[in-house]
């Protein structure tokens, strides 16, 4: 296990560092670039799009086709080559192909390490956890070298973000081949006594799971909205005031308290269970919106950041350990990147597409786009309420949390 852990701790810490060189800043490199909200808002319509179709081709392939750890290689060579082509990009065509190749490559590079991580943990309810802080922890480490940056020269251009991001992705090839192999999902998954149902019929059997669907559609607004904070929220930063440099660490806020919370995982998983773990971080998502809607204060957007994290350890941590005691073993895979299918596909095209025509209708408005973020957030607790029953019934008796430790 001790093999283990290293290569799969730095593969935590660098995949989610690719992504958080890029994401924090790559709405204001937009607008740097002469783009409206109305535009950029076209760019992650469309990214989401493209999720409609490869979450279904890289499961495939690392349930019937490639080795998982294998998988990953071939993502990073990807993220390197379309990073150093998208931060040369100039006009609104090059810079839309760009950054939708770039995203198809990096979301399921990130939603791929939950699965790889399930495999080879011995407990991954109990160290899970502790391991994906190691991502969250990864995720602020370029937020602090731009900060630098910037603070050293203010007018730098946001590109060196864009490369920061491609040097990172060029560490993580590297480390890939350190990873432990990871067999093909449908030939290792299976118990040795139990016959394969095979890959369409357990596809088939998990979409007729209605606690599958509803997490499915849960997922698909909260996530949503989630991303819509994620995008938008810097440009409202510096709207109100807060100087650029500041605004990588100030997103990191809600990130630090992850770190800690992983920490506490297990525990909430006990008391809470599934659904009321994933309760807790949709109705964050709610809160965190709400102090964007109607707040200017710079402190209090801050720290509203605190519910963003909120989020991921609860509702987006929680639904992906949840999917891996629904799923099929044959599917499992397949099933962790469908809800990229929801959550990073269908939601956010759908969200970016009504935020476009928000945008023109009231004159750019960031305001407004909030409160549209806000009604995903309201709908998905509502459902996720009504769903709690029979989302707690869902999972075999094998599955359920772990028994605490004694004090």
């Amino acid at each position: 296990m001790i093999n283990k852990r290293l290569p799969l701790t730095l593969t935590m810490l660098l995949q989610f560092a690719v992504a958080g060189a890029v994401l924090p800043f790559v709405t204001l490199f937009f607008q740097d670039r002469g783009l409206d909200i109305t535009q950029i808002s076209r760019i992650f319509s469309s990214a989401s799009g493209l999720l409609l179709i490869f979450p279904f081709l890289w499961g495939m392939l690392a349930d019937r086709y490639i080795p998982l750890n294998r998988l990953f290689s071939i993502l990073n060579v990807l993220l390197v080559v379309l990073l150093l082509s998208f931060a040369k990009q100039k006009e609104f065509t090059g810079l839309l192909i760009g950054y939708v190749a770039f995203y198809v490559c990096m979301n399921p590079s990130l939603v791929l390490l939950n699965p790889l991580s399930f495999h080879h943990l011995e407990d991954a309810r109990r160290d899970f956890g502790g391991l994906r802080s190691w991502g969250s922890i990864g995720w602020m480490l370029p937020s602090g070298i731009v900060f630098f940056w910037l603070a050293a020269n203010p007018r730098l251009d946001l590109s060196i973000t864009v490369y920061l991001g491609a040097a990172i992705a060029g560490l993580m090839l590297l480390v890939s081949f350190f990873l432990p192999h990871t067999p093909i999902g449908v030939l290792h998954e299976k118990d040795a006594t139990e016959k394969p149902i095979g890959y369409l019929a357990a596809v088939k059997q998990l979409m007729s799971n209605p606690a599958y669907l509803i997490l499915l559609v849960v997922y698909f607004l909260v996530a949503s909205s989630f991303a819509i904070q994620a995008i938008y929220s810097p440009a409202l930063f510096e709207q109100v005031g807060l100087e650029r440099k500041w605004i990588g660490p100030a997103q990191c806020v809600g990130v630090i308290l992850e770190v800690f919370l992983f920490q506490w995982q297990k525990r909430f998983l006990h008391r809470l269970s599934y659904a009321h773990t994933i309760l807790v971080g949709a109705v964050c998502m709610l809160l965190r919106h709400l102090v964007f809607v109607f707040s200017s204060n710079l402190t209090l957007l801050i720290l509203s950041h605190l519910f963003t994290g909120m989020v991921i350890v609860f509702h987006h941590i929680g639904a992906s350990i949840l999917v891996n005691a629904i799923a099929p073993k044959e599917v499992r895979s397949t099933a962790q990147t469908l809800l990229v299918l929801f959550g990073s596909g269908l939601g956010p095209m759908f969200a970016n597409f009504c935020i476009g025509w928000i945008a023109q209708e009231t004159n750019q408005n960031l305001r407004m786009i909030f409160v549209f973020a806000t009604v995903l957030a309201g709908i998905g607790t509502l459902l996720l309420i009504l769903g709690t029953k029979c989302l707690n019934a869902s999972t075999h008796p094998d599955d359920s949390p772990p028994e605490m430790p004694p004090d």
